[in-house]
């Protein structure tokens, strides 16, 4: 995977970082999404099918195509099916579809939307000059040029008080009551909640839960801290609350999560004499699995 910044001055507030990669049966076979508290544009084509499935969701193929995915609340596991498959991911601010499209943000909560349903035309213009740009450079550029004419549009509205907002959850990690954020932002609880709804897709309670996990998960998979020292730095009340909280996320606990990983770790090099185990994470991605968190 290669990750990059967005090179337009007016895409910096609203574009967190830019994913490409390829998923292939013989490379990079899967991918596992961990709810990040973003929300995304992703464009897809390639020979074969993207298919993606949560842990309480019915499996989902496309062909390919332009996408806007709304909040999160569990993994995503996506694989491909018949052949190869190319993949642009703007990771975008929580608040940035809304903006850019217009769409009312809750009616997207868990749900991943063809562009093509919303703006037919446009939609279907940049996907047809992406797919048809060979230089992977001018395929970014396209799609930041896409964007920022959005900006530029006069129904473009930028809401002050959610950027606010989500950047002080961000900030301390999902740990900040809805009074502390309502009086930094100077309105009642009612209007926050009312606005993180429009915007956002969720409530800033449900938000701050996402991010509280979206931590807690890096520490244990990238660290080799204690789950209890994880429990308690990130937040939680004690180490059932958090466990409880995996559950809902991925469909297991940490345990039986952690015990999968191992297992698949050990055939693998069993398979693989000549490798090296490093951490989880880097060993994942060897072996064509990667976690986005």
């Amino acid at each position: 995977m290669q990750i990059y910044q967005p090179q337009h001055l007016l895409l910096k507030p609203y574009v967190k970082q830019i994913h490409r990669f390829t998923v292939t049966p013989n490379g990079l076979s899967s991918m596992t999404a961990v709810p990040t508290g973003n929300v995304f544009l992703s464009i897809f084509w390639g020979s074969g099918k993207y298919v993606t499935r949560g842990p309480s969701s019915t499996e989902r193929s496309e062909s390919g195509g332009v996408f806007i995915s709304g909040q999160q609340f569990e993994i995503a596991h996506h694989w491909v099916q018949g052949g190869e498959v190319n993949i642009i991911g703007f990771e975008l601010t929580p608040y940035a579809i809304h903006q850019f499209f217009g769409v009312p943000q809750h009616e997207m909560t868990g749900q991943v939307l063809s562009l093509e349903d919303i703006w037919s035309n446009k939609a279907s213009v940049l996907y047809q000059q992406v797919v048809n740009e060979p230089d992977p450079a001018k395929q970014l550029s396209l799609v930041e040029g896409f964007l920022c004419e959005r900006i530029t549009a006069r129904e473009w509205k930028e809401n002050a008080t959610i950027a606010e907002a989500t950047n002080l959850i961000n900030m301390s990690r999902g740990n900040v009551s809805i009074k502390e954020l309502a009086a930094s932002s100077r309105i009642s609880t009612r209007s926050l909640e009312r606005k993180f709804l429009e915007a956002v897709g969720i409530s800033p309670k449900a938000y701050c839960k996402i991010m509280q996990f979206n931590y807690a998960f890096k520490q244990l998979a990238l660290s080799n801290k204690h789950v209890l020292d994880v429990v308690s730095e990130a937040g939680y009340y004690d180490q059932p609350h958090f466990i409880n909280h995996f559950r809902k996320v991925f469909g297991l606990s940490p345990g039986q999560f952690f015990e999968q990983q191992e297992k698949f770790l050990y055939e693998f090099k069993k398979d693989n004499d000549h490798f090296v185990l490093g951490s989880m994470s880097e060993t994942l991605e060897t072996a064509g699995k990667l976690y986005v968190f």
